[in-house]
């Protein structure tokens, strides 16, 4: 199957998350599912698969996973897939490094400059920014990223 078939797909599936972050589809379960051990496995690996597979962020898509299978809150999905991109990252990172790439300074300065933006991201959407303000950047952001995928 083509990638660009892939990503058709997953912008159509982002689509339905931006509408149920938006309470087109009814507003935020209130009750949140326990995650057996093998379900979250198994997710995880689906997500890792296929983001590696179109190159994409697979915290794009698996913080609506979260939202839509009420394995937790916008802030804890938020958090979740934070770790879940840092872990991608840095798989990728050691596959290039082990393939041979070599790792330029400009590097290593943008790392650094997203490791600052991601703490600042990370306090204000656990300290300052409200669940509501924080669920219409997400459905901003994953908009953009719907538009990316339809258009690549």
């Amino acid at each position: 199957m083509d990638a660009s078939l892939y990503k058709k797909i997953l912008g159509v599936l982002l689509i339905f998350a931006i509408l149920k972050m938006l309470h087109v589809f009814g507003k935020e379960s209130p009750i949140i599912k326990e995650v057996k051990t093998w379900q979250g496995l198994i997710v995880g690996g689906i997500i890792g698969f296929f983001s590696g597979l179109i190159g994409i962020g697979g915290g794009i898509i698996l913080t609506p996973v979260i939202l839509l299978l009420h394995w937790g809150k916008m802030k804890e999905a938020a958090a979740v897939s934070a770790l879940f991109i840092w872990a991608n990252s840095a798989s990728g990172f050691i596959g290039q490094l082990t393939s041979g790439v070599s790792i330029g300074v400009e590097t290593f300065v943008l790392v650094a400059i997203a490791f600052v933006g991601g703490f600042f991201g990370s306090y204000f959407g656990s300290k300052i920014i409200n669940n509501d303000l924080l669920r219409y950047i997400l459905a901003f952001v994953l908009t953009i990223a719907s538009v990316k995928l339809f258009l690549t």
